[in-house]
């Protein structure tokens, strides 16, 4: 089991009349008590407040360009996936979007390691298809060899959820879904949650895997920035990956039994929800902290619809394997895709108050529809 990380404190006094702020936070939750902010940090605050109402309310995919005509049927794609949940409902994206436009698509899952990654990269070298996408468990850098043949063959490639720089073109890589503005992003909307319920600075919880860092470091980075734009630093709890749904809970329940004053938890991923509102439970904690999750699912939203859990960042999921196909479709028909080539993708923030269904996957709104009308298929 990784160590948790210790939260510091440090006592400033303002003013006769001003409270201790802590590092980890100052006031209570849902108030920021009788700290005194900076201009800076009231800026920030407000910031938050305007993400907040806006991403609260129900978010539309952004237009999705017409092709000149139907993309080629009959073409060939690989998509390199990986063990998660989250890659599964990708995966399933990607299916249906090839079924629409008449591909035939052959899924390799990585496992999440290096040597499952290296294994179907090298077997897709080997045969290169017309299309190509993956989820890398490896920076680009240790498959330019593999990225280079597949290339060469005139196989049009995609990453998903890339590790490490931005993509640089020209390059094997052509263009990227949910890269670093995507996850940045969502980062950035779960602290501004966080600070815009609080009104201000709060005691905070950011829990992820680090081995995950090359794709989950801009999260962590956006989330701290907000919290400490605010005047508060959140505590950061480690866990692994392998352990969602196994240790992981009991991890956060020691957590917040050795850091009684925090208020909110932000989970990198909504699998480490798995188990947790039984962990709380069983300790006393449920509903004496908020937990705001990234990636949004059925589960996550009936814990929110039943007031278990709080908030959580709905994502492009399956809408993401759609992105990714069309994006391949447009570099195969040599149609430029302009800002398309990596940007944000839809997100919004899902409370209590707008969550209307909790039995399917939330995505963007009839982004099936969008995009097949924009291919000319369906």
């Amino acid at each position: 089991m990784r160590t948790m990380s210790k939260i510091p404190l440090a006592a400033i006094v303002v003013s006769v009349v001003s409270v201790l702020v802590t590092a980890c936070g100052g006031g209570a939750a849902g108030s920021t008590g009788n700290v005194e902010l900076s201009a800076a940090q009231k800026a920030v605050v407000a910031d938050a407040e305007a993400a907040f109402a806006k991403y609260s309310k129900v978010q539309p995919l952004e237009t999705v360009p017409s092709l000149p005509q139907a993309p080629p049927r009959g073409k060939t794609m690989t998509l390199i996936t990986c063990s998660l949940p989250v890659c599964a409902t990708l995966a399933d994206g990607a299916a249906s979007a090839a079924r629409a436009l008449g591909w035939q698509l052959t899924t390799l899952n990585s496992n999440s390691t290096p040597q499952g990654f290296l294994s179907a990269m090298d077997q897709v070298a080997a045969n290169p298809p017309d299309a190509f996408a993956y989820i890398s468990a490896l920076p680009d850098s240790s498959i330019a060899t593999q990225l280079n043949k597949i290339a060469k063959a005139g196989t049009k490639i995609v990453a998903l959820s890339p590790i490490g720089n931005p993509l640089k073109t020209p390059g094997p890589v052509q263009a990227v879904v949910g890269g670093e503005k995507d996850t940045a992003m969502s980062g950035r909307m779960m602290a501004q949650s966080v600070v815009a319920d609080a009104h201000g600075p709060a005691n905070s919880v950011f829990v992820w895997d680090p081995s995950f860092a090359g794709v989950w470091g801009p999260i962590k980075d956006a989330y701290e920035g907000v919290l400490k734009g605010a005047g508060s630093t959140p505590g950061v709890l480690e866990v692994s990956n392998a352990n969602i749904g196994k240790t992981v809970p009991s991890q956060i329940v020691s957590y917040l039994q050795a850091n009684p004053d925090t208020k909110y938890v932000a989970l990198a991923v909504v699998d480490y929800n798995a188990g947790l509102d039984s962990a709380l439970r069983a300790a006393g904690l449920l509903n004496k902290v908020k937990i705001i999750s990234r990636a949004a699912n059925p589960a996550a939203l009936k814990a929110i619809n039943d007031g278990t859990q709080w908030a959580s960042v709905g994502l492009e999921l399956a809408s993401s394997g759609y992105r990714c196909l069309d994006q391949l479709a447009r570099l195969m028909m040599g149609v430029p895709l302009g800002d398309k080539v990596d940007q944000a993708g839809w997100e919004q923030i899902y409370v209590k108050g707008n969550v209307t269904q909790t039995s399917a996957q939330p995505e963007a709104p009839d982004y099936e529809r969008v995009y097949q009308t924009a291919w000319h298929v369906g």
